[in-house]
This record gives structure tokens, sequence and C-alpha cells, in this order.
């Protein structure tokens, strides 16, 4: 699977803009500096992130419908693991709990654990 990231975003609070960065920590509640949310880390693709504009967290050079087969899957970024755990009910891309905490950086590259 070829994908990358290409943007990090943190979200301080609710009513602030995001804050884009070239890396991120990543811990078992997500991203560092990120405000506190039911889901640890927020996933789209470019394409989703432009369209929609979520307060997501890692987006990625990648086919949204690829993204979304990944629930159930285990990824690398970075040196961060993360369980894909489910689509949101009312934004685009994928939700995932944070396995191993590390840091993710744009231009990582996505690996699935069966490709790791």
């Amino acid at each position: 699977m070829d994908a990358i990231v290409s943007s990090l975003f943190i979200y301080p609070d609710s009513t602030s803009p995001g804050q884009q960065l070239s890396t991120v920590a990543v811990t078992l509640e997500g991203p560092e500096g990120n405000r506190s949310k039911k889901h640890a880390v927020h996933l789209v693709t470019a394409g989703e992130y432009v369209a929609d504009h979520p307060k997501a967290n890692i987006v990625l050079d990648m086919d949204a419908a690829v993204l979304a087969d990944l629930v159930g899957r285990v990824v690398r970024l970075g040196d961060c693991t993360l369980n894909v755990t489910r689509r949101p009910s009312s934004c685009a891309g994928v939700y995932a709990d944070v396995v191993t905490p590390g840091s993710v950086s744009v231009d990582d590259r996505l690996l699935v654990a069966d490709d790791a």
C-alpha cells in the first residue's frame, strides 16, 4: 500500500483552529497537545480533509475507500502503532486507538500490519 502522511494537526480546544505540525508525539490518549476526545486519533485522506474540513489529526495521501477498508486493522505511522477502530458517524475518515505511542511526521509512510 502506498500512502504517506501529508499533514498533521492538533486542536488544543474545540473553538480554536488547528495547529499544523511537521512532527507530533502521539501518546496513548492521542497527539500531544490535542484536546481530549472520545477517540485518540482521527485520520482522513487529503481529499476528505479539503472537502469536509473535519478536525482530523492525521491527513494521509491515499484513496478514501482504501482508508475506510483499514477498519479492524493495525497500522504503523512513524514510531506509532494504531488500531483502526471505526468510521465516524458524522464526518469523514476513520478513528484509531493508540497501541504503541511514538512520533509521527509528515512524509511518514503508512504500513499495514501485514505489510510491516
